[in-house]
């Protein structure tokens, strides 16, 4: 077990081998390599740093949109990734980092950027996707009096 020093969660043992290394960082956080993964309410985690005690993204996983009708998210696993050793036959996790707003129905999460865990050595890379379907700020709810989006 280590201790995860955190400013939002004070400091929280977690398994050793739950770490996980992005070894170039995030966008904008390059010195910020190693994670773990903290539980909160579905379909929301956290992902603290532990190398900066303020730093912690909420994520969802990135399969709830590959598998969703509403949006064609078809990403490409960074296989060959050198950050990640990740190999066809890896199982893989994608992390999309949501921006929570102080009203809940503006929350929105960047598919134009996620996260990509490969499982077998807990190494990650973020991947930039130039596709313009999507965004970073896709809206996790559809207000009831919007329409879905669906063309009629």
């Amino acid at each position: 077990m280590i201790v995860v020093k955190s400013s939002r969660f004070g400091d929280l043992e977690v398994p050793a081998d739950s770490i996980i290394e992005f070894p170039s960082g995030l966008i904008g956080f390059t010195k910020a390599n190693r994670f773990v993964m903290l539980e909160h309410k579905q379909p929301f985690s956290w992902l603290q740093s532990l190398d900066d005690v303020n730093l912690a993204f909420v994520v969802v996983d990135g399969f709830r949109f590959v598998e969703s009708p509403e949006i064609k998210y078809e990403v490409k696993p960074p296989y060959g990734s050198p950050e990640t050793d990740l190999r066809e036959d890896d199982e893989f996790g994608i992390l999309v980092i949501v921006t929570v707003r102080s009203d809940p129905t503006m929350t929105t999460a960047n598919l134009k950027a996620p996260l990509f865990v490969n499982v077998r050595n807990r190494k990650g890379v973020q991947i930039i996707y130039d596709d313009a379907r999507f965004s970073t700020r896709f809206p996790l709810w559809i207000k009831k009096d919007e329409p879905s989006g669906e063309s009629k």
